[in-house]
């Protein structure tokens, strides 16, 4: 055989190494139990997971650092027990374990709040009913009420602030701030909701009755007082009828604060009470 025709016959008979294949390790994702387990320590003081965990399930979530372990002083127990630490232990969520609750369609949207917690990006319907579900979010109307019917607002809940590692708002109702600001001046009040669902705080005594509420939006007709303290972005409002005369009366321009704001409407009103032209 010719040199030339050993090389075809080679070339002809040589296998080809087959190109290997790499697939990507599948994201692992918390089990339902898991997922339970984790979404109640959400709302544990450091993000403590719940001391009934079973112990398959530590083994996971240490091995996917959801969570880490530490002891009663908050030190990080591997490097205690390194120490001679032998005392008792406790688990937290760490960032990665937090983020492992979400998808990135839930992430996106919880991201997307503005200001007053309201979600702005559009969401599909399955990944709002989902993020309900886990309690991350409110649906909520524009006076600040849960909405029972199909005309709410989506906006971040306390539980889904501390998904994201945010700072939890107040969601005390701002009338309880401003019913309690009337009670330190000895003015006793109460909410009242008339037919269109308005609410408001409500004074009452002879012939002054007072109604105290903010204004929603640009709307001079649709106002609220039972909205979360967190959603008070605008002053309280007072319509004071005395018998026959008409009284406006507004604390400080405080409607970033509730508290400070109530404490000035409270101030304000009680200084006109106690005005020598009004009779109780």
């Amino acid at each position: 055989m010719t040199r030339q025709l050993a090389k075809e016959a080679h070339a002809m008979t040589t296998a080809t190494p087959a190109r290997r294949t790499v697939t990507a390790a599948a994201v692992k994702v918390p089990t339902p139990y898991q997922r339970k387990k984790m979404i109640e320590a959400l709302s544990a003081d450091q993000y403590r997971l719940p001391s009934d965990t079973d112990g398959r399930s530590l083994d996971v979530m240490l091995d996917q650092r959801w969570i880490l372990e530490y002891t009663h002083r908050g030190r990080l127990a591997g490097s205690a027990r390194a120490a001679g630490y032998e005392g008792f232990t406790h688990f937290r969520l760490t960032a990665k374990g937090r983020l492992a609750l979400l998808t990135p369609a839930k992430r996106a949207a919880l991201e997307s709040a503005d200001q007053y917690g309201r979600l702005k990006q559009p969401i599909a319907w399955p990944t709002e009913q989902s993020l309900d579900a886990d309690g991350f979010i409110m649906r909520l109307t524009e006076r600040g009420q849960v909405a029972t019917g199909q005309e709410h607002h989506p906006f971040i809940s306390n539980l889904g602030r501390r998904v994201l590692g945010l700072a939890p708002v107040d969601e005390t109702p701002a009338s309880d701030v401003l019913i309690a600001a009337f009670a330190e001046w000895g003015i006793t009040t109460a909410v009242e909701t008339d037919e269109d669902g308005d609410t408001a705080v409500i004074y009452r005594h002879g012939p002054i009755v007072a109604r105290f509420y903010r204004f929603i939006g640009d709307d001079d007709w649709q106002h609220s007082a039972t909205h979360p303290a967190w959603m008070h972005d605008s002053p309280w409002y007072g319509e004071v009828a005395y018998g026959m005369d008409q009284q406006e009366i507004c604390g400080p321009d405080e409607f970033g604060d509730v508290n400070a704001d109530s404490a000035g409407t409270a101030e304000a009103f009680a200084e006109w009470l106690t005005s020598s032209n009004v009779k109780i």
